[in-house]
């Protein structure tokens, strides 16, 4: 199969470890960029990264790169692409545009334009514009006068994974979930037979992202419909190959024993974790209706306690957030001595109200907010320095 350039587009501080992701995926002459990583590949690697990444939002085959100084120039230019290898006469279509300029201020515009090219170049059998169920997305994205323009392999942002899934208030996205469990080196960890604990598990996002990893389950397995299905330029045979092969070791994952609870102050939210990781083969998860308080000790030593709490932003206000990290700052310090926890802090006033020196402080967008996922090595020693010296402020 012919080699490829593709785009795979990720939230804003985790472009490191979806290249690493992507690299182990059979992508090569991988480069990160802002809010994404350029790779290369053949279609299986195209569509490897489709099934199997766990971290991106969208993946993108490029068909051509164009001048957009202004709408004319936008016109001529993707007009002269080769449409009919991704377009037939009897294609559904839309134009996704994202990025704006002194020209195009609007992205309605941007899109209508390129739509425009697109009938240009048919003749009389045209394809159809369709918004709600196009055959075939196309993406252009415009970085100040050149507009890169592909096929969106996707279709639906990848963290929609599994259908039914139940959120709840402020529900994390997975692949956000994804990201951050990679940098907080999971899967190593999971390999390894170590625990994870998320005393604040909301409908279980973290939870359902960490039992995919350890079952060494596809995160794309069950999705229903994908952006390359309606693309003439799609591979059946090979996209097949890569479904069974998929079935097949999430068969073998299933049977592996997961070291994986969760707990949260909310009846319905543990109910809508218990539905997700249901979901995914998890029918016996370790789950409980519990204050953050009142968390047992985490006896096993060398896992991961990983907590999102509220955001001013969306849940809860003021004093009291500070005082539910403090919370998790004296859950970790007395509860969970030999593990590594792990928290996103929206701002630096709750990430100082955790009351511990973080190891690491990793800046990652949580859609438009930057936040930091805040490492906490709970060693012994190092919390009876702290107790010692009185609570330390946590820098950002």
């Amino acid at each position: 199969m012919s080699e490829h350039g593709l785009v795979a587009t990720v939230t804003r501080g985790a472009e490191g470890v979806l290249a690493a992701e992507l690299r182990a995926l059979g992508a090569h002459r991988v480069e990160e960029d802002r809010g994404a990583v350029r790779f290369a590949g053949d279609l299986e690697v195209a569509y490897r990264a489709c099934l199997w990444s766990r971290i991106a939002s969208r993946v993108l085959l490029v068909i051509g790169r164009v001048w957009a100084q202004d709408s004319d120039r936008l016109f001529r230019e993707a007009r002269r692409l080769d449409w009919r290898a991704h377009l037939g006469p009897q294609s559904r279509f839309r134009v996704d545009f994202v990025g704006r300029s002194e020209t195009f201020r609007n992205t309605r515009y941007g899109a209508q334009c390129t739509k425009d090219a697109i009938m240009a170049s048919f003749d009389r059998q045209r394809p159809q514009v369709d918004v709600k169920r196009p055959d075939v997305r196309i993406n252009v994205h415009l970085r100040q006068n050149r507009a890169q323009v592909a096929i969106d392999l996707s279709g639906d942002p990848l963290h929609l994974r599994t259908p039914g899934r139940k959120g709840g208030p402020a529900p994390l996205r997975e692949n956000l979930a994804a990201a951050l469990l990679h940098l907080a080196e999971w899967p190593r960890l999971a390999a390894e037979g170590a625990a994870l604990v998320d005393p604040m598990c909301g409908s279980g996002t973290l939870l359902a992202e960490a039992a995919g990893m350890a079952m060494d389950r596809a995160p794309g397995l069950q999705r229903p419909r994908w952006g390359f299905e309606g693309w003439p330029g799609h591979a059946e045979p090979t996209w097949r190959h890569l479904l069974r092969e998929a079935q097949q070791r999430a068969e073998a994952g299933g049977a592996r024993t997961l070291r994986i609870r969760g707990s949260d102050l909310s009846r319905d939210q543990v109910a809508r974790a218990r539905h997700n990781l249901a979901a995914l083969g998890v029918e016996d998860a370790r789950l409980a209706v519990r204050d953050i308080a009142e968390l047992p000790p985490v006896a096993t030593s060398g896992g991961l306690v990983v907590l999102n709490p509220p955001y001013g932003e969306r849940l809860g206000e003021g004093d009291d957030l500070a005082r539910l990290y403090g919370v998790v700052g004296d859950v970790l310090r007395r509860r969970c001595l030999g593990s590594t926890g792990w928290v996103l802090a929206p701002e630096r006033r709750l990430a100082s109200a955790v009351g511990l020196r973080p190891s690491r402080r990793i800046p990652i967008h949580n859609g438009p907010i930057e936040c930091r996922w805040l490492c906490f090595p709970i060693a012994e020693g190092a919390v009876a320095r702290d107790q010692r010296a009185g609570r330390t402020s946590t820098e950002r």
